[in-house]
């Protein structure tokens, strides 16, 4: 009995919620090759926000009008993809893969993605949801949104799901430590083949 009491805790204390904690690592850009489809999955806003496409002024969803499931077709995509979201609310966009740096922003990114819905912590995709996304061409890509500026950055206000839609990592410079490591043990080789 005692093990099992103290396995619990051991597991309850170190149980994390999903994406509690901002964003401060560029996720990368969205990329796509072909005839884009989004579909409005889950929402647990309270403020009204609209989802465009970067260079588009028309209006995908908006989560105060539109339901769940809800299917649009934004045409050919041949390379990066910038979703934005705007509360109307506060007025604050927030854009995939731009960390919010502007006048008032709070310095993270508010857009997160992965393959996986259940990752973003909210439970099973509505019968609505996965009637849409089961559609979907594939791949699907699932970014989920947080809307408010030092908000609970759980990423899951507004969540979409956009095919064919892949997440394009950014590159990761080498860290500073590696190249000076790599230098003195060259320095250590020429020191050495001097003396031998």
């Amino acid at each position: 009995m005692f093990r099992t009491v103290a396995g619990a805790t051991l597991a309850l204390g170190l149980a994390t919620a999903a994406q509690a904690a901002p964003i401060t690592v560029d996720p990368g850009s969205l990329s796509s090759n072909g005839q884009v489809t989004a579909v409005f999955v889950y929402r647990d806003a309270a403020d009204t926000s609209v989802l465009t496409r970067s260079g588009s002024p028309n209006v995908i969803f908006n989560n105060g009008s539109d339901a769940i499931g809800t299917t649009v077709n934004l045409g050919s995509v041949n390379g990066i993809v910038t979703f934005t979201l705007t509360n109307q609310a506060t007025g604050a966009s927030f854009s995939t893969g731009v960390r919010d740096s502007g006048a008032g922003g709070d310095g993270f990114y508010h857009a997160v993605y992965t393959t996986n819905f259940s990752s973003l912590g909210v439970g099973a995709l509505s019968a609505a949801a996965a009637a849409a996304v089961a559609q979907l061409p594939g791949p699907v890509t699932y970014v989920g949104f947080e809307d408010l500026r030092d908000g609970d950055y759980d990423y899951n206000d507004l969540i979409f799901a956009f095919s064919p839609v892949v997440a394009v990592p950014t590159s990761v410079p080498e860290p500073a430590s590696l190249a000076v490591f790599g230098m003195g043990l060259l320095g250590l080789g020429l020191a050495r083949r001097r003396r031998g």
